[in-house]
């Protein structure tokens, strides 16, 4: 079974900003699933100019969005199409593709902004982590970009990054890209697992480790929603996918 939820956090409540979290989940064919989170950068956007600096708002959600849908899309295809078992080096290449593809599809985004608003529309819609896993017959892989949270049958690992992630648009700046590849992390024996997760960076691994029940969707969204109204629960906004074997 495989389900995804987002909860705004309460900052953003009380600022009335939008949702900077995605979160996405695909099962492309039998006993293959694939879970996605997103989480948008919140820091304002300074640009130095002349005489004083010009600070712009972030719009980030909308790159968690647009990146979050088209990575579940194309692993959605590419697994859904593939003729052979997806074994370990079959899932790094289909990853590698979309390393590959995600850049493309965000250099498109920004192909006909002038040099001059080419940065700053960057900076402030499309820099955003991306978190996910693959799950087949075969083989169990985490990748990332950026930080957030991994969990492998209740066993959490966080991904730090300081509070300055390596987002992937941060490569729209560079005269190339610097990776070929998302960061990846195969689980060990993976015909024993019960239930991943991945998640952003507002959850606890507390939090995390109450998902081990399975819950469909809307019962995992009531959920979450019960436990972002709890004191100290979900400052920063949630975004969660999980697959649960069935």
């Amino acid at each position: 079974m495989i389900s995804h939820a987002t909860t705004i956090g309460r900052a953003h409540r009380l600022m009335q900003r939008n949702c900077q979290d995605f979160a996405a989940t695909a099962s492309p064919a039998p006993h293959i699933a694939i879970g996605i989170v997103c989480d948008g950068c919140g820091s304002k956007y300074k640009e130095n100019g002349t005489l004083q600096a010009t600070t712009y708002p972030s719009h980030n959600e909308t790159g968690a969005n647009l990146l979050g849908q088209f990575a579940v899309n194309f692993l959605n295809q590419k697994l859904a199409n593939f003729s052979e078992p997806l074994c370990p080096q079959a899932v790094e290449n289909v990853l590698s593709d979309l390393h590959l593809a995600a850049i493309s599809f965000l250099h498109h985004l920004t192909a006909h902004f002038p040099a001059a608003t080419r940065r700053q529309f960057v900076a402030t819609h499309l820099l955003t982590t991306l978190v996910g896993f693959v799950r087949t017959p075969e083989t169990a892989v985490f990748f990332w970009q950026g930080d957030g949270f991994l969990v492998a049958d209740g066993r959490v690992q966080p991904l730090h990054s300081n509070n300055q992630p390596d987002y992937l648009a941060y490569q729209l700046l560079q005269p190339k890209p610097a990776q070929t590849n998302f960061q990846l992390a195969f689980v060990p024996q993976p015909q024993n697992l019960r239930w991943l997760a991945v998640a952003t960076d507002g959850w606890s691994a507390q939090q995390l480790c109450q998902l081990a029940e399975p819950r469909p969707p809307l019962a995992l969204q009531r959920w979450l929603n019960v436990q972002s109204q709890q004191r100290g629960h979900f400052d920063d906004d949630g975004a969660v996918a999980l697959w649960h074997e069935s």
